[in-house]
């Protein structure tokens, strides 16, 4: 059996424990980072959407370095909108000040809502851990 590590940061620990899942879940060398969200430590929303979004980029970054990884090693990303036409160039301008080539795959979807009024965007990835 494939052994699992979870990755749960110390500013992320009320995920675990209040949201009851893991902020990543590293299985081989690969990381397996859940959706983020642009919420602070206490888990309040950020509401202007450039800063929600920029806060998420943080709070994904907090994961994949905890598990020893980096945005450069990031190979896939799907993001739930809730309004993206709106939304995408936002998105796009603040994930270009993380992600740099050679870019990963990159799935982007529309949605009715997210876990909680103001949220405006959830994003996923899978990031390898360099040898």
């Amino acid at each position: 059996m494939t052994k699992r590590k979870l990755i749960v940061p110390a500013t992320m620990e009320n995920i675990y424990t209040e949201k009851r899942y893991s902020p990543a879940v590293q299985v081989g060398n690969l990381v397996f980072v859940s959706g983020m969200l642009g919420r602070d430590e206490n888990l309040n929303i950020i509401n202007e959407p450039e800063a929600q979004f920029a806060q998420l980029f943080k709070n994904m970054k907090t994961v994949l370095e905890n598990a020893g990884t980096s945005f450069d090693h990031v190979v896939e990303l799907v993001g739930y909108f809730t309004d993206l036409q709106r939304d995408f160039h936002i998105y796009q301008a603040v994930r270009d000040r993380h992600i740099r080539e050679d870019f990963p795959a990159q799935t982007v979807i529309g949605i009715k809502e997210l876990a909680a009024p103001g949220l405006l965007l959830e994003l996923k990835c899978v990031a390898v851990i360099a040898d």
